[in-house]
């Protein structure tokens, strides 16, 4: 089975050339992990998805992905001393590349022990998107289950290997019926930048691409509060959605904009965010593994400084208008068109996206886990999500949320973005959202 990469799926091999784009996952289980019967699970998964199997072949210039020989997913195994162990391991993983002559676009750690275990899954963004791996993870737990239980279960069949994204997207997305989406577009990226003359996110360090490393900082909203937030956010007549991407906003711009707030400078700042189009394409990809995703940016005044919940239903607003002029066919599925044609393909491309991202920060949010949390003995007791930016942008809020927690990883570029000022981000967020709750609860 071979198939060449679409170039939107070049273009994600290109800037990981740069920095790395890595997506890793981390599953936390409760109940025993039995290391053999994971690997025998891991064997059946990557038979029913050809993603799983695939490696790239070729240059720069042409790739393929090709599941000659295809050997089994690397597992690494090694105990789990504390909650946090899963932290270190992620942002190392986030950092450590895939090969181009590598048999596999996908690795797994498995941190044991006997009550909880976590499984870290690293992936190359050309092969995958979140919501991929945690279908891929339901269905690993799916089998382990079968597995414990002794039974003999069927081979599984192989899933299609789907064509790339550009090609399934919907019959309005396509040729001159996109030209109302690309009118748009041009009029505000491209006339309307300077007259709205966006801040972007000054850089604390300078350093070359491959000099540039993923960072981690996690923070978290639980229980109560988070039952809380939700409420306020529907009687604020915005999202949740919403309330993290003004909230982070807020936070971003009190931490690098201190003196335009001191003078009361007017600033334009922009926010994008991951859009999931699986639900539009043709035919159907349901559930299976494959890069799914866009990403739109919406732009805010910051300064005068707005409410948080003015700032939030602004941005539900902006969001919903920006999917339905069609921005989200164009940013990602056309991103192949800027690849260069000649010479030093991966230098000149990863210089031509360095820092190019017109938005100050962005937000992914998974919201609740689509999958169950129960399989047998084991249960999802949590997962986070984290994905390397690559050198397009510097700071990243990935979110998930299970059962009662909302996990909140803010991804950031060192040494562009220090830790310390990742840290005070990250506390400033969740301080502005305690405000809100409080402000609630006074009237």
């Amino acid at each position: 089975m071979e198939r060449a990469l679409a170039d939107m799926e070049r273009a994600f091999y290109l800037l990981d050339r740069g920095t790395r784009f890595n997506g890793v996952q981390v599953v936390t289980l409760r109940g025993p992990v039995d290391e053999d019967l994971l690997r025998q699970a891991l064997l059946r998964l990557q038979a029913r998805h050809p993603l799983l199997r695939v490696r790239l072949r070729g240059t720069d210039r042409q790739l393929s992905f090709s599941d000659a020989d295809a050997a089994p997913l690397p597992l690494t195994v090694l105990p789990r001393h504390s909650h946090q162990d899963w932290q270190r391991v992620a942002e190392a993983e986030l950092n450590r590349p895939f090969a181009l002559a590598s048999d596999h676009l996908t690795r797994l750690t498995l941190l044991h022990s006997p009550e909880r275990s976590d499984l870290v899954i690293a992936h190359h963004h050309v092969i995958a998107d979140a919501l991929s791996i945690i279908f891929a993870v339901r269905d690993l737990l799916t089998d382990l289950t079968s597995l414990r239980t002794g039974l003999d279960l069927p081979p599984p069949e192989s899933l299609p290997l789907r064509a790339p994204l550009p090609a399934l997207l919907p019959p309005p997305a396509r040729g001159l019926r996109l030209f109302p989406a690309m009118h748009h577009f041009f009029f505000k990226h491209v006339v309307g930048k300077p007259l709205r003359r966006a801040h972007t996110l000054p850089i604390e360090q300078g350093a070359l691409a491959e000099n540039r490393r993923n960072g981690l900082v996690h923070r978290g909203l639980h229980g109560e509060a988070l039952r809380r937030l939700k409420d306020l956010a529907r009687r604020e007549q915005t999202t949740l959605h919403g309330a993290l991407c003004a909230a982070l906003l807020l936070a971003v711009s009190h931490e690098v904009f201190a003196e335009r707030y001191q003078q009361q400078t007017a600033t334009t700042v922009g926010c994008f965010s991951a859009v999931n189009l699986r639900p539009e394409l043709v035919p159907s990809v349901g559930e299976e593994m494959g890069l799914y995703i866009s990403q739109v940016t919406t732009f805010h005044r910051v300064v005068p400084e707005p409410s948080l919940w003015a700032l939030a239903r602004e941005s539900r607003q902006r969001l919903t208008q920006t999917l339905r002029r069609g921005e989200q066919y164009l940013t990602m599925p056309l991103i192949g068109l800027f690849i260069p044609r000649i010479g030093d393909v991966a230098a000149r491309f990863v210089r031509s996206f360095d820092a190019a991202s017109p938005a100050l920060t962005g937000v992914t949010n998974l919201q609740k886990l689509p999958i169950p949390l129960s399989y047998g003995a084991l249960t999802i007791e949590d997962y986070q999500i984290t994905v390397g930016l690559s050198v397009v942008g510097q700071l990243l809020l990935a979110v998930t949320t299970v059962e009662e927690h909302m996990n909140l990883n803010l991804i950031f570029v060192e040494p562009l973005v220090s830790r310390a000022r990742a840290e005070r981000i990250a506390d400033g967020l969740l301080s502005r959202l305690s405000e809100c709750l409080a402000s609630a609860e006074a009237a």
